[in-house]
């Protein structure tokens, strides 16, 4: 199920080859999977490289009734048949990491008593949880603690005396209300208990430089002064901040799993910051929405794209009762401004705020209200992307109250994932793909790989077996299922060639703002356009729930958070809710492909993606026999000489064909 050693990167675990170790560990340091391995050679070597041997360890009495295995190296399995999974699931998914999601649990494993070495580790871990606070009053932030022996603990580190502004060695004291856990009408304190934990207490706090936050939180945490700061907001009584008019409508119902995820933000009757992992399609910018509407403070909502501007924009005023004149949008081609004293919503790009180059006199105006403004609640889409060095300016130029990351995919081929600790604030909640598949809140989706058989590496993309293939499967899901297709790939030449040969539209990088609102609203709405073809541009924010088919051609290189974006793009739940709960009419209602030329290094790259995707729980088919060889099929490239002309032209294009697509932003922060 998880590592309970959350604050840690997972033990690397290697099923490869002598010969594949170089190449693996180029692509990714956190290599989970081999296709040629088997489930019983797992390793189970602890930290010391010893083999890891919990025969001995006691089983309970009531071992029969309990979903968890506990082993001393800090993994944690849960049953997913127990009666009690819902419930350990939610306690779990709060303090470990998942790693895998298989759909039951192997039947050697037991329950035991908790070894004295994970009691260790879990009272070292919690000893200091909440004893620090990052506090921001006025526009100015506070280091705050309700124990004087701590702060100057803290500022016996170097980069925190160092980020102070008072010189004198003096605290300031105040007051703030005590806090409960959870929820009190569970009944477990009395009146008189609830008034004692909530009356005020003294406070200890200095003030620290706004643009030193960074490398404070990054000192406190578990692995330097295991202070970790937590960043909580009591809106409720902050008069200073004026309230935005703002509420759910009447008609809108969360679902279960968003109304828990919104419970571990507001658990203690205050806004904790932090992340929230739900897959595309599951109702991310619900949640959003809703953390704002219980909050009424104002609100800055960062987005990748213009289009993702637009659509939360849209998402706000489908959700709530947020009036026209309340939310502002900021991106290169649509500046609006707003007053700073007025409580409002600013929908803007991350590359918008974090641009340093020169501006417009208006853009200019509207960056000075943004990093003058008290926010309430940052709320950042696609949190994932927030790491690189262009966004952490983000969060250093705006100041918040409140921070809430959303995102589908928590992983990243490099290390800078774990940054997110300290940048934005733990992971608050993580929905379980296959329960949500299984609740008919997200599509079944069936994954196929579709097996090519060309070994010139440079021409595996432009395969003619594979344009062939991808031509019956767009012909097969729109004639005979009339289903939505996107097609991607990252490589422009690639794209190109595929949307014109077969006349279909194409969004990449280059295509104007208003080209894409078209194509998309054609493909949404229309009986015309029912296959799009998209480059990596496609892969975050960008909202299709329409689309039931992805047929990858190209991809960017072995990234797992890719895999999972694009099939994020066709989670979203489809037919009738009471089909769905039942089981659906068919097996299944979406379908993943991905096109692959085999023994090139597009098929080593391919196994490297699915491994998201198959902790999620998911599986997938290999299919070698596409277009089938029975029939007259009228297909591209029906001839030898046709196919041989093609990859003469590949040939000829040379370099040109093979380059991915680079974004603009890939380019403007390059290396950051």
């Amino acid at each position: 199920m998880g590592n309970g050693d959350k604050r840690r990167p997972a033990k690397r675990v290697k099923f490869s080859k002598p010969e594949e170790e170089q190449r693996l560990d180029a692509i990714d340091d956190y290599s989970w999977y081999n296709d040629e391995s088997d489930e019983d050679d797992y390793d189970y070597r602890d930290a010391d490289g010893k083999n890891g041997d919990f025969t001995q360890l006691g089983l309970k009495p009531d071992h029969e009734n309990r979903p968890l295995w506990a082993c001393d190296d800090g993994r944690i399995f849960l049953e997913t048949s127990s009666p009690l999974y819902k419930q350990a699931y939610d306690f779990l998914i709060a303090i470990a990491e998942p790693v895998c999601r298989p759909e039951s649990m192997h039947d050697k494993l037991s329950k035991t008593e908790l070894s004295q070495q994970i009691i260790d580790f879990i009272h070292q871990s919690t000893a200091n949880y909440g004893k620090v606070k990052l506090v921001l009053k006025k526009n100015r932030y506070l280091v705050e603690s309700p124990f004087p022996e701590v702060l100057q603990k803290l500022l016996q580190n170097e980069t925190i005396r160092a980020a102070r502004i008072a010189s004198d060695k003096g605290f300031t004291v105040g007051k703030a209300l005590g806090e409960i856990e959870g929820n009190h009408n569970d009944g477990l304190l009395n009146e008189a208990e609830i008034a004692t934990v909530t009356e005020e207490k003294e406070t200890y706090s200095f003030e620290i430089d706004a643009k030193q936050v960074e490398m404070v939180k990054q000192a406190c945490l578990p692995n330097a002064l295991n202070y970790p700061m937590l960043e909580e907001y009591d809106f409720r009584n902050d008069f200073t901040n004026p309230d935005l008019d703002i509420e759910l409508k009447p008609q809108v119902q969360p679902r279960p799993y968003q109304e828990k995820s919104l419970s571990k933000m507001f658990g203690n009757g205050r806004a904790r910051s932090g992340i929230i992992v739900l897959p595309c399609g599951a109702g991310k910018s619900l949640v959003g929405v809703s953390a704002a509407s219980r909050i009424k403070k104002s609100v800055l909502c960062l987005a990748t794209n213009a289009v993702s501007v637009d659509q939360w924009a849209y998402q706000f005023k489908l959700w709530s009762t947020i009036r026209e004149d309340q939310i502002f949008c900021f991106t290169s081609e649509n500046k609006e401004a707003f007053r700073g004293d007025k409580p409002v919503v600013v929908v803007a790009t991350y590359n918008m705020i974090a641009f340093s180059g020169k501006r417009s006199e208006e853009a200019d105006k509207i960056m000075q209200q943004i990093t003058k403004k008290e926010w309430g609640l940052l709320l950042m889409d696609e949190v994932h992307v927030v790491p690189a060095q262009m966004f952490r300016k983000v969060i250093s130029l705006t100041k918040s109250h409140c921070k809430l990351g959303l995102t589908a995919t928590l992983v990243r081929e490099d290390e800078k994932i774990t940054d997110l600790n300290f940048l934005i604030g733990p992971k608050l909640y993580e929905a379980n793909w296959m329960d949500l598949a299984k609740g008919g809140f997200i599509a079944n989706v069936q994954c196929a790989e579709l097996d090519d058989s060309k070994k010139k590496k440079g021409l595996y993309v432009m395969n003619p077996n594979k344009f062939r293939a991808c031509e019956f499967l767009i012909r097969f899901h729109e004639e005979q299922r009339g289903d939505k297709i996107i097609v991607f790939s990252d490589n422009i030449f690639a794209l190109e060639k595929y949307a014109l040969k077969l006349n279909k539209p194409m969004i990449h990088g280059k295509t104007g703002h208003a080209e894409r609102t078209k194509i998309l609203e054609a493909f949404k709405t229309g009986k015309e356009v029912n296959t799009i073809f998209l480059s990596k541009v496609g892969d975050n924010s960008i909202d299709i729930p329409e689309a039931n088919v992805i047929i990858q051609i190209s991809s960017h290189g072995a990234s797992r958070r890719q895999e999972a974006q694009r099939l994020g793009r066709i989670l979203r739940a489809k037919g009738k809710l009471q089909d769905r709960m039942a089981g659906g009419k068919e097996e299944y209602n979406a379908f993943y492909y991905s096109l692959v030329s085999a023994d090139t290094q597009e098929m080593f790259y391919s196994r490297k993606r699915q491994q998201f995707l198959i902790d999620q729980g998911y599986s997938f088919k290999v299919i070698t026999s596409l277009p089938p060889d029975s029939g007259p099929l009228n297909l591209s490239y029906d001839h030898k000489q046709d196919q041989l002309m093609l990859l003469r032209e590949v040939l000829n294009v040379g370099e040109d064909a093979a380059p991915l697509e680079k974004m603009e932003e890939d380019k403007r922060w390059q290396g950051t």
